[in-house]
Formats: C-alpha cells, sequence, structure tokens
C-alpha cells in the first residue's frame, strides 16, 4: 500500500471516529461539537491529501441550477403555509442563534462538502463509503439535539425526522460531488438549510411530512441530474431503468402515503396500539386508522382518538353528558373492567377510528420495548 493510500485510509477512518465519538460525549450543542471537529479536520484534509480534479463541462450549469432548486425549494416549503398555516419562527436569526446555529451549520455545511469532494475524486471505493458515513453523521449532529433523546419516542425522531432524510440527501451530494466538485452541494444547502432562520413565520406543516419532502426530494434531484448531465446509456439498459423508474415511483407514493397517515396533516392518521386495554376489537400490535376529528357527530359506542396526558389513548366512547354548553364523552377500554377517569371533550379528540391493519406494529413495538430494557 503506497502512502497517498494509506493517508486517504487513515484519514477518513479517523473523520468518521471522530463523528461517531461525538455521540456519546455530552458537550452541549451537538452542531457545535460537530463544527469543532471537522474545522481542523477539513483543513488536515486539504493539506494532506493529493488532490486530484474532476474536471466536467457542465460546472456551471449545475452550480446555477443548484442554486435554483434551492431557491424554489425554499418557496415552496414556506408557501405550503398558506394550506397549513404559519406560526411565528422561533429560530429567527439573532446574535445567539447567529453564532450557536447558523455559523456552526456553515461550517459543518462547507467542511464536509470539501471533505466529501476530496476523498471522491482519489476513486477509492473505501474512502467513498466512509466519507459518505461521516457525512451522514455530521449531518445527524448538525439537525439533531441529541441530549433530548431520552426515550424512544425521541429516538424514533432521530431516525425518522433526521436519518433518513441524512442517508436520502448524502446519496444526492455524493453523485453531484463526484462529477461537479463540491460547490454545487454548498450552494444548495447553504440556501436550503439556512433560509428558515431569516423568515419571520413559517409553515405549520407537520415534521413527518417535512421529513418526508427531504427523503424523496433528493431522489428525484438525482434522476433530474442524471437526466440532464449523464450520457446516454445503452438500450440494453433501457428496460431496467424503466423498471427501476417505477420502483421508485411506487416508493414515493407509499412513502409519502405513510407520511401523510403519520402527520395527520390531511383526513386520515395512523397509531399503533400499544397496550392491551381494547383486546377483542383492536389488539396490541394493531395499526388504527383513524380519520381527524372535525366537529363530526360522535355517538355512543363509537371508539375515539383522543389525548390524556399528552399520550394518545384509542377507548370506546361508553356515556355521553350535555352540561353547560359543553359534551362530555365517558370512555372505557373494551378489556378493562372500569371506565376511564374524567371525561374527554372535543378539544380532546383526536380523530375517529376507521380501520385496522392488525399485527403490523408489532416491529414498532418490538423495538420501543428494546430500547426501554436497554435503560
Amino acid at each position: 500500500m503506497n502512502r497517498d493510500k494509506k493517508v486517504i485510509l487513515g484519514l477518513s477512518i479517523i473523520i468518521f471516529a471522530a463523528l461517531a465519538l461525538a455521540f456519546f460525549v455530552e458537550l452541549g450543542s451537538s452542531k457545535i461539537v460537530a463544527a469543532c471537529l471537522l474545522l481542523p479536520l477539513t483543513v488536515i484534509t486539504v493539506l494532506f491529501v493529493r488532490k486530484r480534479s474532476s474536471l466536467s463541462i457542465q460546472k456551471k450549469e449545475v452550480l446555477l441550477l443548484s442554486a435554483i432548486i434551492g431557491a424554489m425549494y425554499a418557496l415552496a416549503i414556506q408557501l405550503t403555509g398558506i394550506f397549513f398555516g404559519f406560526h411565528k419562527n422561533p429560530y429567527f436569526v439573532n446574535v445567539k442563534i447567529l453564532l450557536t446555529t447558523v455559523l456552526p451549520l456553515v461550517v459543518i455545511i462547507v467542511a464536509t462538502e470539501l471533505i466529501r469532494a476530496v476523498f471522491l475524486a482519489q476513486k477509492n471505493t473505501f474512502a467513498s463509503v466512509i466519507t459518505y458515513l461521516s457525512c451522514v453523521l455530521a449531518e445527524i449532529l448538525a439537525f439533531s439535539n441529541l441530549a433530548g433523546i431520552t426515550g424512544f419516542n425521541q429516538f424514533m425522531d432521530l431516525v425518522g425526522l433526521t436519518l433518513f432524510p441524512a442517508l436520502s440527501a448524502n446519496i444526492y451530494y455524493h453523485f453531484v460531488s463526484r462529477r461537479f466538485g463540491a460547490l454545487p452541494n454548498i450552494v444548495y444547502r447553504i440556501i436550503t438549510t439556512l433560509y428558515i432562520y431569516f423568515v419571520p413565520n413559517v409553515t405549520a406543516m407537520s415534521d413527518a411530512l417535512l421529513a418526508c419532502i427531504k427523503i424523496f426530494l433528493p431522489l428525484i434531484l438525482l434522476a433530474l441530474m442524471s437526466a440532464l448531465f449523464e450520457k446516454k446509456k445503452k438500450l440494453a439498459l433501457q428496460k431496467r431503468k424503466k423498471l427501476s423508474a417505477i420502483s421508485i415511483a411506487l416508493a414515493m407514493i407509499v412513502g409519502a402515503s405513510f407520511a401523510a397517515l403519520v402527520s395527520c396533516q390531511f383526513r386520515f392518521g395512523a397509531l399503533v396500539i400499544a397496550t392491551e386495554s381494547m383486546t377483542g376489537e383492536i389488539n396490541k400490535g394493531d395499526l388504527v386508522i383513524y380519520e381527524r376529528y372535525d366537529d363530526q357527530t360522535i355517538q355512543e359506542g363509537q371508539v375515539i382518538v383522543f389525548l390524556r396526558d399528552g399520550n394518545k389513548i384509542v377507548h370506546r366512547v361508553v356515556d355521553i353528558e350535555h352540561i353547560g354548553g359543553e359534551i362530555r364523552y365517558y370512555t372505557k377500554g373494551d378489556a378493562n373492567n372500569s371506565i376511564d377517569i374524567g371525561y374527554v371533550t372535543d378539544g380532546e379528540i383526536v380523530g375517529t377510528t376507521s380501520t385496522k391493519i392488525a399485527y403490523v406494529g408489532f416491529p414498532t413495538l418490538w423495538l420501543r420495548e428494546l430500547l426501554e430494557g436497554s435503560k
């Protein structure tokens, strides 16, 4: 193994190990930790790894297109507020936000893209894979509050809202960086990441739906860039490409439908049953599909989803009272011996059950039990 290859492999492993270690060290903001780690590692990478150019005659076109796509994405996300509504931006830029959030994010974006471009230009498969994983770790550190992960729900938020989008996005970033260098990715990421800190009001779109967009948009952009700038494949591969496109389209439809259910931003939502209180009609491990409550009439015997101490409960309405203009719903689990303590009001009702899919929620429950049992 020659010296250059040793430097490439050794440095790529060191970067990955340093970022992985950051997950287990409580040093405050994970953004600042990641930025402080990446800054010297980037300098070392640029200085000690021999440069190999990846020239492309379309660099300027890709750079301009990346800027346009980034701006269109930011505008489109903001315009969804017309449908979902707006709320005041708690992260609107000030001196503190600028120093503790915006600046570290800029450092992370620029550093990861420079590291990515240098290692991908080496055309070393192992270094490419390790760099991909390192960039995913850096993105998780940038966009997750690791100190806030204290239970199963927070862990699942990390997986669904940060890990999956990071895995998808870095596939696209790898593609662009390998062919057109670091600059198009830097421009695109700075626009799509930082615009949120410079608008006073932001869309009220759910995090789950936004995560779905972040998962599938890079795949769409990958197909777009490939179609616009890659050489045409041989005719023998066209059939395979069509099947691949159909598979991606189906995956997008399934993913979008799942995100819509989980977020309940539209008419229907989904919920995994975690207890045996409704055993009989609805069992532990079933996935319940419910219709969002919008002041529709609820009758005795109907199964509803309501909030109690921050948790969603699925129980049956056993009695209804009208007192002083307020409707009170008394509920009970089918397998419970007594009715629930207190009553449910209209403002606490999330939805009314529509149908169920038996057993499909068990993997989620097993993962929950595994995580809670490891504490």
